[in-house]
């Protein structure tokens, strides 16, 4: 990675996280570039303005995660069920950053950075999802008769409620224990009679 490559890359992550942690409406270039040791003129050498810079942002920390459910997905060392739980658990990972307050204050301030991560966030995940069970159906891993998008969605919604502060301080299970058992009854319902079989074993 060249000199310039590399300040842009440092710019990039340094916005992330005053993004996720301050709000994007709170966060000026001329503190970025201040907080960085670099001029204002140096910083617009890279982004000429800051929502510029918020897409720049957004396509970053989406391309670093598809890198990641990449090598999941080609991993041939894993079986299916086990490639979409540590798909699952990678999207928790890298998406309980961004707090309900940090999307409602992007939504309000950019509308349109809003929409373009909101695409990119469904494209990657749900598409994700239905691409691996579709995989696991022609390989005879999971039943053909449920439609795979299906499966997909249940599994997101399920996961997500989960995650909710008032469902986890009601129940005397932490999310980790909760994320196992649930995944392991839609998996259930989900696996043809060979799936459920190496499921088990």
């Amino acid at each position: 990675m060249d000199k310039d490559s590399k300040k842009r890359k440092r710019i990039l992550e340094y916005a992330l996280q005053q993004f996720v942690t301050v709000g994007y409406s709170k966060v000026s270039t001329s503190q970025i570039a201040s907080d960085l040791k670099m001029s204002k003129s140096t910083f617009y050498k890279y982004f000429t303005s800051k929502e510029e810079l918020l897409f720049a942002v957004i396509d970053d920390f989406y391309n670093l995660f598809e890198q990641e459910v990449q090598s999941i997905i080609n991993d041939d060392r894993v079986e299916i069920t086990e490639k979409v739980q540590l798909f699952i658990l990678s999207v928790r990972r890298r998406f309980s950053q961004l707090h309900v307050s940090v999307v409602e204050d992007l939504r309000r301030a950019v509308p349109e950075a809003y929409a373009h991560l909101e695409e990119r966030r469904r494209s990657i995940i749900t598409g994700t999802l239905i691409g691996m069970f579709e995989h696991g159906a022609r390989d005879g891993f999971f039943r053909s008769d449920i439609p795979p998008v299906i499966i997909a969605n249940v599994l997101i919604q399920a996961m997500q409620h989960l995650e909710h502060p008032e469902v986890i301080g009601r129940l005397e299970y932490n999310f980790v224990d909760m994320f196992h058992q649930v995944f392991s009854v839609i998996m259930e319902g989900s696996l043809s009679e060979e799936g459920r079989e190496r499921f088990r074993s």
